[in-house]
């Protein structure tokens, strides 16, 4: 935990059992009713309890009872224990979302905190005094910590006050908003570019942190990694990619990730359902990268997809479906103009307006508008 950016203290100790300030020794007998844990304080600033949170999940195997490791014994059960009430709902939120991926229930408490005793002096930073130690954490996990904090550092020396302020109402985090939540660093693109080429062989378990992050820019210079790491896998890459769509929830992150992995992939595929499973989500985010994967396939003079895709997607109600749908039709109107001329003919009078305006955008004024007029 301490190598992990946002992270200010870590302490080691024993709570939540019976003894008042007990020893190692006493702890050792399992007899005190104590778990062995760490006390974590951190800059809610820099990062979450959301993401400490998963990435305890990283460190543990959430199934066993009591044991971790070579460890064994109710001192080395498994629990996230808070102090502020209201920070319940969020490790819920985790734990569910982490159950989710397993048939088994957890193994892992969750409880408050009540009461905490700092362990022995010797125990504190214990692999640092002992770096031949025992410890169950694998020597990757730590090196995922470290390289991940490394990457939010540098994403931060990039960071602009001005764009830490402007870019959350551009991208509309506000609650209720189609961005509510997401966090800004305030890095431009072309910045986040320079730091994932930086990083672009760093192993899939960074990647992964990066896509679970409260911050946008992580998220972004995780895509970014796996469109350079696309160049040299690509059928992992688009498995990895397909995945971890949840953390693709914005219209950059979907814009610029989806044409150049999902669908450079699929230019030379056949089987294509996939774009069709990913349209039909409840999720938005889903539904966009869909039709923006397309992209790639109108570049290489393939439209088929991109048009019964946007008829399936006629009657999208979210202003930034609608865009995309008229943009990739637009695209496809630059390649095929008839093309595009027969779609709006058989299907302007009931696309919204906004995604009929997107579609128009590079026609004449007066086919413009007489398209317009006819919506």
């Amino acid at each position: 935990m301490s190598l992990i950016d946002g992270v200010i203290d870590t302490e080691g100790g024993y709570a939540n059992g019976v003894v008042a300030d007990p020893t190692y020794k006493q702890v050792y007998t399992d007899q005190t009713g104590h778990v062995e844990c760490v006390k974590v304080v951190y800059d809610r600033d820099l990062i979450s309890l959301e993401t400490l949170c998963r990435l305890y999940f990283r460190s543990i195997d959430p199934l066993l009872v009591n044991r971790q490791g070579g460890d064994s014994g109710t001192r080395y059960r498994t629990g996230i224990y808070w102090i502020n009430e209201a920070d319940k709902a969020v490790v819920d939120q985790v734990y569910e979302d982490v159950q989710a991926g397993y048939e088994s229930p957890l193994a892992v408490e969750r409880s408050p905190l009540k009461c905490f005793y700092s362990a022995e002096e010797y125990h504190q930073n214990y692999l640092i005094k002992n770096p031949e130690g025992y410890c169950h954490l694998s020597a990757g996990l730590m090196k995922t910590a470290y390289t991940y904090s490394q990457i939010i550092r540098q994403l931060r020396t990039c960071a602009d006050e001005e764009k830490k302020i402007v870019l959350p109402r551009f991208f509309k985090t506000g609650k209720g908003e189609y961005g509510e939540g997401d966090r800004f660093i305030g890095v431009i693109v072309p910045n986040v570019r320079k730091v994932a080429k930086a990083y672009k062989h760093c192993p899939p378990d960074v990647v992964e942190v990066l896509l679970e992050s409260e911050w946008h820019e992580c998220r972004l210079c995780g895509l970014l990694i796996l469109r350079e790491k696309y160049k040299a896998d690509t059928e992992t890459v688009v498995e990895f990619y397909l995945k971890h769509t949840r953390g693709i929830n914005n219209w950059d992150l979907v814009d610029l990730s989806a044409p150049y992995i999902l669908g450079a992939y699929l230019v030379d595929k056949t089987d294509r359902k996939i774009l069709y499973d990913l349209a039909a989500s409840p999720v938005m985010w889903e539904r966009r990268i869909a039709v923006v994967s397309t992209l790639m396939l109108i570049r290489n003079n393939q439209f088929d997809d991109t048009v019964r895709l946007s008829e399936i997607l006629l009657s999208s109600d979210h202003d930034l479906m609608q865009k995309a749908v008229g943009w990739m039709l637009r695209e496809v109107g630059k390649k095929d103009d008839a093309l595009l001329r027969k779609f709006l003919d058989i299907h302007c009078q009931e696309m919204p307006r906004t995604m009929l305006r997107y579609a128009i955008e590079k026609f004449p004024p007066d086919v413009r508008q007489e398209y317009m007029n006819r919506s």
